[in-house]
């Protein structure tokens, strides 16, 4: 039981922190920053509606499926995106 708790834990992190990643990309964007992932950046020229549809979509999707099978992969997963969500704070605070 424990387990399963630290794996939804994570999972909701994950989550958490890939909507503030969406959030704060919209937001870099409208002062005129680029997306780097040249797939997002052809979303982002659709529109930001289908922008967060794909992000969340694709993320949702590949992270369930990594707390079903590897659960240990959500610690680095994220990691990684609470620095990206940090690198976005950095630059919201300096611009």
């Amino acid at each position: 039981m424990e387990n399963w708790i630290k794996r939804k834990s994570w999972l909701v992190f994950c989550h958490l922190l890939n909507f503030l990643d969406a959030s704060l990309t919209l937001y870099a964007i409208s002062r005129g920053v680029e997306e780097a992932n040249p797939l997002m950046a052809w979303t982002l020229e659709v529109g930001p509606m289908f922008f967060a549809a794909v992000k969340f979509t694709v993320f949702t999707i590949a992270i369930d499926f990594l707390s079903r099978v590897r659960p240990v992969l959500l610690v680095p997963i994220a990691m990684v995106f609470g620095s990206v969500v940090a690198w976005h704070v950095i630059f919201w605070l300096t611009f």
